[in-house]
């Protein structure tokens, strides 16, 4: 049994970063052999093993051979003649088919060190086509290397074109494409993630109307400048609906996503009137939810200096409300009060907030 540092930690390591996690892979072993060592089994189908004291990835070699469409159609040999040659050929990128043994010797068969080297992403197989997830991956690896000038090789645009072309990507579930735009997002240069996309025509096919609206390129490069959580900017940057559910963006920034495209415009030609904005309030649920009210406050400012839209006496009018509020609006003893009693009082109470507040302005 031989065992071997694979993938990306080699990939940066000769990049000069340091690696923020290391998998292996073994060679003929069996699954026997490393449970009795103490190692954890995760995968069935196709086993992986948790090291018992670092708990890092071992996963046995591997052939793989694309029985059906889907990224779970795959058909897995792990016996203990598959070579790591074979299983390194499996992989996606040549930079990620490195290998090294034991002893720090490395094991290149696919001429990755080279690529990264000349700064190249190459699929190194034609199995690549086989999982169209690969297609996401080169554009997020493309983003999270964008300051080390990489490019992709035309033959791996023409395959990532052709995946586009077998209708493939229609089988990816949301979560394994939220998870590549996700990472993506948290780089400094989030676009270029969506460029390689456009180069390999997967965006004229899937979400054209990136193409026509340079206003979401130039937001996405605006706001990601500014180190700002994704989660705050992404609602405000103009995508459709059919962008929001191709990728299948989570619950959170999807309540995020509606709450701002339904109020944003209203915010903005909302007269500075007590009973108007006690509407509002009411309409945002506000009162019962301050959280919501922060947050939409926060993207109405950033959508402000963005647009250069001067809102700061309705923003600072609101940010004073909202202070009110999480400090817990005093209603008075409501106990013997009626329903219609009780929301009049707290109607009346929260119009008299919104006067001061007026009124100090």
């Amino acid at each position: 049994m031989k065992i071997y540092l694979v993938g990306g930690a080699i990939r940066d390591k000769i990049l000069g970063i340091e690696p923020k996690e290391r998998d292996w892979v073994v060679v003929n072993g069996s699954s026997q052999e490393l449970i009795k060592l103490g190692y954890k089994q995760v995968g069935k189908k196709f086993p992986v093993f948790l090291h018992p004291e670092t708990a890092e990835e071992y996963a046995l070699a591997r052939i793989e051979k694309k029985i059906k469409k889907g990224h779970r159609g795959f058909e897995f040999n792990t016996s203990n003649e598959v070579t790591l040659e074979e299983d390194l050929s499996r992989r996606d990128l040549t930079i990620n088919a490195i290998a090294e043994d034991e002893d720090g010797n490395i094991i290149d068969p696919y001429n990755g060190i080279k690529d990264l080297n000349n700064r190249i992403f190459k699929h190194v197989s034609e199995a690549f086509i086989e999982d169209p997830l690969r297609v996401f991956r080169v554009a997020r690896f493309y983003a999270q290397f964008y300051g080390y000038n990489f490019n992709v090789h035309e033959s791996t645009y023409k395959i990532m074109q052709e995946i586009s072309n077998t209708g493939e990507i229609e089988t990816l579930s949301k979560e394994r494409l939220w998870g590549e735009l996700s990472k993506a997002l948290n780089t400094k240069n989030p676009w270029s993630f969506f460029d390689v996309l456009i180069k390999a025509k997967v965006a004229k096919k899937y979400f054209p109307e990136i193409l026509k609206d340079n206003l979401i390129k130039e937001k996405i490069i605006y706001f990601s400048s500014l180190n700002i959580d994704k989660d705050m900017y992404l609602p405000i940057c103009g995508f459709s609906l059919n962008i929001v559910e191709f990728f299948g963006f989570p619950k959170k920034i999807l309540d995020l996503y509606f709450i701002f495209n339904e109020f944003g415009e209203k915010f903005l030609s909302l007269e500075i009137n007590k009973e108007l904005i006690l509407l509002f309030l009411n309409s945002i649920d506000a009162f019962r939810r301050s959280s919501r009210l922060k947050i939409f406050l926060e993207q109405i400012t950033l959508f402000s200096k963005y647009h250069k839209i001067n809102e700061d006496k309705k923003i600072n009018i609101f940010y004073n409300i909202l202070n009110q509020i999480e400090n817990k609006i005093d209603y008075g003893d409501m106990a013997d009060l009626s329903v219609d009693q009780i929301k009049d009082r707290i109607s009346r109470t929260n119009l008299n907030i919104i006067h001061s507040i007026l009124n100090k302005k």
